[in-house]
């Protein structure tokens, strides 16, 4: 019962933590959930937590590595593949020799190879406490991916130093040779036991599949059980079964983008699964890591034979250390690939990146299950040198990259924040929020609500629309007039193309080609375009005045051929739509970070064009009839914008003033619904 009250306990403390970040999100989240573990360690409740390291393994990182595996992008992981394997080899045996060798001089009562054991414990960052950085600190992009590439090689190098430094410390003796080669058969060993039981896995699941079973919660079970399995199985082989979950993670996120409709069904549920799963776990495991401060300190505090202030003065000191060589580390090595590509680029290293890249290393769990692990006793009987004082070291180093990373990195990764003062910053922001909303509202389609649904989408992509024109100012660049006119090719082919297929007339790609030469004019030569518009009206207009009967006979010669206007009608339509999908298709293929400002308009106006065409072929009968039923997709269209500013105000993407003026303004459409709705 005891336990059972513990974990609850636990639970809970992930409930506040979360909703005290609300309150104060300066502080991040880690670093709130370890001062709760502390709390709850201190509390008098009778139950203990006796942390056994090779259960927290399993238990914890195996889960949250598949996952980042899964999660990570491929391509930039290949891309940064050099820099990733120099920080996760390079570093890692730099910080095991450098670092070890300081502590021993630091701190002489610890012997050499446990000065090694220790810097092995420290080397790897944390793919756990990493990921706590994306949801606060707007990092670049680039920085991003090479710290979570780097944090998910790191631990084999770093837990293979670790075990060599204690075989070392424990038996007397050590092979650097033995050591090479014991490292690449770990490493190489548990990205082979991954990829094999991931495929065996695949292969079950098509047999299982075969026997007519798809049920979603059995093929969810599995893919829940994969990463204890296969961690449990890659340690048995004695290869690393963290590379092993990552390589696991990293071949089920290429599965996972089959188009077969039974697997988009599982994926859908899969990520909502594991997005509970990430999301429990990963508060246990800082938690944890308070809980288990307390009793580590005061054994520390009251006999270590070094004070306490030495103590303290110690982990700084170690802590300054690991950020200057990871600075040292990663500027020598961007400042040597710049002169080999020298010729190639002219985009010099900056310090600041180089800076943010070494202030962002965060320690956590990993760090703390591998100190933990130190042995009690030597082979010879004797106690294992100033255990306890190794153990207080790791954690005071985790707590120092934590605090760090929450209260020095911010300021100096400022840049991404959005003001209230900056107006193009702040269209901006709100049109990411719209287009999230899009996305959700479109992830909530049912064949129930579509129609409603699609005509509230649509009302978001007007709102889109009029940002980005308030954004251009109404003023054509000459990059968008290109643009534009490279669209009526894009039509043009595709009209020509449809005709000789025979699925519009050559009358309906006349009319069309007319339509679109008065576009191109437009583009082209603006005044003659408006002038020769204007004198088409005007004929008609002065035709209408002079020849009032002949105007009617016209009417009824058209009236008596209403059969053949709805098939050109239905045509032009036919036509309309397809070149529109066509352009939508095209602008989504070409669209990169740079070119966001020109094609992401265009692509919202011909989204438009397509809304307006597909609502004009909808039935009456299918038209949506309850107003009730509109205005319970605009509010929740209206709470999710919400849950956007909340999150980009937590992340760090938007100040608070400005998440403050937001909210005011859906207040503000939310009251107006309401009572619209109760009108």
């Amino acid at each position: 019962m005891e336990i059972f009250l513990f974990v609850l306990l636990l639970l809970v403390a992930i409930f506040i933590s979360n909703l005290l970040n609300r309150f104060i999100p300066f502080v991040s989240v880690p670093l709130i959930q370890i001062g709760l573990g502390i709390l709850i360690a201190l509390l008098p409740i009778g139950a203990e937590l006796k942390l056994n390291p090779e259960l927290f393994l399993v238990m914890f990182i195996a889960p949250l590595l598949f996952n980042d595996g899964k999660r990570t992008d491929k391509k930039a992981l290949w891309r940064l593949r050099t820099p990733i394997l120099v920080l996760a080899l390079g570093l890692v045996f730099a910080t095991v020799l450098i670092i070890g060798y300081f502590v021993n001089w630091m701190i002489p009562t610890i012997p050499l190879a446990a000065a090694f054991a220790l810097a092995a414990s420290l080397a790897p960052t944390d793919a756990v406490a990493v990921g706590s950085l994306s949801g606060r600190i707007h990092l670049p992009k680039r920085i991003m991916n090479l710290l979570e590439g780097e944090s998910l090689i790191n631990d084999a190098s770093g837990l293979v130093s670790f075990q060599f430094a204690i075989a070392a410390m424990v038996t007397g003796t050590f092979s650097l040779l033995s050591a090479s080669w014991s490292f690449l058969v770990i490493s190489i060993g548990g990205v082979l036991v991954g990829l094999i039981l991931s495929f065996l896995k695949f292969q079950f699941l098509k047999w299982v599949r075969g026997l007519g079973m798809e049920d979603v919660t059995f093929h969810m079970l599995i893919q829940i059980l994969t990463p204890f399995l296969i961690y449990l199985a890659a340690e048995e082989l004695h290869v690393s079964g963290i590379l092993a979950v990552v390589a696991a993670g990293v071949v089920h996120a290429v599965e996972g983008k089959k188009m077969d409709p039974q697997q988009v069904k599982l994926n859908v549920v899969s990520k909502s699964t594991w997005s509970v799963i990430v999301f429990v776990l990963n508060g246990l495991v800082f938690l944890i890591l308070g809980t288990q401060l307390p009793s580590i300190a005061e054994v520390v505090w009251r006999d270590s034979g070094i004070s306490n202030v030495q103590v303290t003065v110690y982990i700084l000191l170690i802590t300054a250390a690991l950020i200057l060589l990871r600075f040292v580390w990663v500027f020598g090595f961007w400042q040597f690939d710049h002169s080999r590509k020298a010729r190639k680029t002219k985009q010099r290293p900056a310090l600041r990146t180089a800076l943010l890249t070494s202030l962002s290393g965060v320690r956590g769990a990993v760090t703390l299950a591998t100190a933990l692990s130190i042995p009690f006793f030597l082979d010879n009987g004797e106690r294992f040198p100033q255990r306890d004082l190794l153990i207080f070291i790791a954690s005071g180093v985790i707590l120092c990259s934590l605090l760090i990373a929450t209260f020095i990195l911010p300021i100096l990764a400022r840049g991404g924040e959005a003001d209230v003062g900056d107006l193009r910053l702040s269209r901006a922001v709100q049109i990411k929020i719209l287009r999230n909303v899009i996305r959700g509202l479109h992830a909530q389609i049912t064949p129930e609500n579509k129609a409603v649904t699609e005509l509230v989408m649509q009302e978001y992509r007007g709102r889109i629309h009029d940002l980005q024109q308030g954004e251009a100012h109404h003023k054509m660049s000459d990059e968008e007039r290109a643009k534009r006119l490279e669209i009526i090719g894009w039509e043009r082919e595709n009209m020509k193309k449809m005709r000789d297929e025979g699925q519009v007339s050559a009358s309906t790609v006349y009319r069309y080609e007319s339509y679109l030469g008065m576009m191109e004019s437009a583009l082209k030569q603006k005044f003659l375009a408006r002038t020769k518009t204007f004198l088409m009206f005007a004929k008609r207009a002065l035709r209408l005045v002079l020849h009032p009967k002949k105007f009617k006979k016209m009417q009824q010669k058209l009236g008596n051929t209403k059969e053949k206007q709805k098939e050109a009608f239905a045509e032009m339509q036919l036509l309309r739509e397809e070149n529109e999908k066509l352009t939508i298709r095209l602008l989504k293929s070409q669209i990169t970070d740079d070119n966001m400002d020109l094609i992401g308009p265009l692509i919202t106006e011909h989204k438009m064009f397509l809304d307006r065409l597909s609502e004009n072929r909808v039935r009456p009968s299918e038209r949506p009839k309850s107003n009730q039923k509109v205005r319970e997709i605009e509010l929740l269209g209206i709470q999710m914008e919400r849950d956007n500013i909340q999150s980009m105000f937590e992340n760090g993407s938007i100040s608070r003033d400005l998440a403050r003026d937001l909210r005011q303004n859906l207040n503000m459409l939310e009251i107006y619904t309401v009572e619209e709705e109760m009108a």
